[in-house]
């Protein structure tokens, strides 16, 4: 084996498998061989990881952090609820490409990802108890980046794991199935914590027992890729985190116009997630004994919506090779939802534009996963690493999107529609760009 191959070990689906034939015999050779297993023990770790990490993450995100922000600054809520969530994203943002790269050069005895699994779901927890004691914008900023960064260690091993341990040909629908999960853990958190909006404490670490013990059954059953160290680079540290963050776009111009259409679509979901608190306080005049059931009936029609989305989803995608089109069809349905919200003239028909909206954001969860997957540069070799820089794509929209919110709100407080009703329209016309430039893929359908 040359040096310039890591020797990894693997459960039987890994994708570091070469040959040594010529390339037309190893294509006569997969015609007529059977599709590759899909490992139980992989998709097994895969969902209950999710469905932990969802659950005790999720909560803070769309209810504890409105609701704690408006308590301790009630009138400077949509900026100090901006930067928290800011904080969450961008610190995210910046530090997962880092562990993703050290993750792909991780030579454990445990294995390449985890002790990402271990020591992210640790610090994470830390940060939620934090938030649950928080009592000034100041404590709950510096739970916020415990938080995101726990979750930078945590999704730089998870995120590895679909390409890791399952085939190809499969990776739709266990992608799909994992986000079924986190709808599902989103979902009971979403059920349960509103009845506990006075209790600040129980909101943010609701779920952190779950977290814990899913985290551990994780662990446990998962057969991890384990990496040489004579394999790993011989450079200095800051070379290595330098690498974390290096990439082209003109090598790989595919990865390119995907990462752009995800964080285009995904601004438009930034805009339409925590602040519709406020959209239903401030637009709709919901009032404080009415909120906690409206929540509740909110969040719960939002993950439904996402359920069957992502369904549909990762079906669907592992069928029709037009993944292109999937990507941009979730954009309109997106784009529909927020105009059906700006021009809502009551809390039902909020109620339904949203629906839309989160079924818009289940398609596209599936589809552009494995769109994502299908265009990653570099091989088996760098996984991680570019797993993580799509975080990116995911992590900066919800950075700066919740910071410029404000902006956007206090213009459109100008005009006949509002601010809130123009902050929606705004997250249509960004999901609609980014799916246009998804059309610009050449490499897949």
């Amino acid at each position: 084996m040359s040096k310039t191959e890591p020797r990894t070990e693997s459960a039987p689906t890994d994708m570091g498998r070469a040959s040594a034939a010529p390339e037309e015999a190893a294509t006569m050779q997969a015609q007529q061989q059977p599709a590759e297993t899909v490992s139980k023990r992989a998709v097994v770790a895969v969902l209950i990881t999710t469905f932990g990490n969802t659950a005790a993450t999720l909560m803070p995100a769309i209810v504890t952090l409105p609701i704690v922000v408006a308590r301790i600054a009630p009138h400077n809520k949509e900026t100090g609820l901006g930067i928290a969530l800011g904080i969450l994203a961008f610190v995210g943002m910046l530090f997962s490409p880092l562990f993703g790269a050290i993750s792909d050069r991780t030579t454990s005895r445990l294995g390449m990802r985890k002790p990402g699994m271990i020591v992210g779901p640790a610090v994470t927890v830390l940060g939620l108890v934090l938030l649950g004691i928080a009592g000034s914008l100041a404590f709950v900023y510096t739970a916020m980046l415990v938080v995101a960064l726990g979750q930078a260690v945590t999704n730089a091993s998870h995120q590895a794991m679909v390409p890791d341990s399952i085939p190809e040909h499969a990776r739709g629908r266990v992608y799909g199935f994992s986000s079924v999960m986190g709808v599902l853990a989103g979902l009971l958190a979403s059920i349960v914590g509103p009845q506990f909006i006075d209790n600040q404490f129980v909101m943010a670490t609701l779920a952190v027992p779950v977290f814990i013990v899913t985290s551990v059954i994780g662990v446990v059953i998962y057969r991890d890729r384990y990496l040489d160290a004579r394999d790993v680079p011989p450079q200095p540290l800051l070379r290595t985190l330098v690498h974390g963050y290096r990439f082209n776009p003109k090598t790989a111009p595919d990865f390119t116009w995907v990462w752009l259409g995800r964080f285009l679509i995904t601004f438009g979901i930034a805009f339409t997630g925590s602040f519709a608190i406020y959209f239903l306080t401030d637009e709709l005049g919901v009032t404080k004994g009415e909120l906690p059931s409206m929540v509740a009936v909110n969040s719960t029609l939002s993950l439904a919506g996402t359920l069957v989305g992502t369904i549909i989803g990762s079906v669907v995608t592992d069928k029709v090779r037009s993944r292109k089109s999937l990507v941009l069809v979730s954009a309109l349905i997106l784009a529909a939802g927020g105009v059906i919200v700006a021009f809502t003239p009551s809390v039902t028909v909020f109620f339904i534009g949203t629906a839309l909206i989160y079924l818009a954001v289940g398609l596209f969860i599936p589809t552009d996963g494995v769109l994502v997957m299908s265009v990653l540069p570099g091989g088996d070799k760098e996984v991680s690493k570019f797993m993580s820089l799509v975080v990116i794509a995911d992590q900066l929209p919800r950075s700066v999107g919740p910071m410029i919110a404000p902006a956007i709100i206090a213009a459109g407080g100008v005009t006949a529609l509002g601010g809130y009703p123009v902050l929606y329209l705004a997250a249509g016309a960004f999901a609609i760009v980014g799916g246009v430039l998804v059309r610009r893929v050449r490499s897949v359908s």
